[in-house]
């Protein structure tokens, strides 16, 4: 679930995988997304997962920034359930 902070204004995700491989690909289909959407959140990731942290470029955060981690979540969940 994405948890929304206040100091500094963002939204989080942590993303737990079986292995290396899935985050692996999961990174590749968060880049694409990006690519997309023209968001650019700051990633980290080790071996099992990938954090995930949206800073909205104005004081609030947008519907298409909102939209962006409905997308995110999908492909999760389509990596996950293969």
């Amino acid at each position: 679930m994405w948890e929304e902070r206040k100091s500094p204004l963002r939204l989080e995700r942590r993303f737990e995988f079986d292995n290396y491989q899935q985050s692996s690909k999961f990174m590749k289909e968060i880049d694409s997304l990006c690519k997309e959407n023209k968001i650019y959140p700051n990633i980290s990731f080790g071996s099992k997962f990938v954090s995930i942290t949206i800073l909205p470029d104005l004081e609030e955060i947008s519907v298409k920034e909102r939209e962006f981690t409905v997308k995110i979540n999908e492909k999760f969940t389509n990596l996950i359930s293969e």
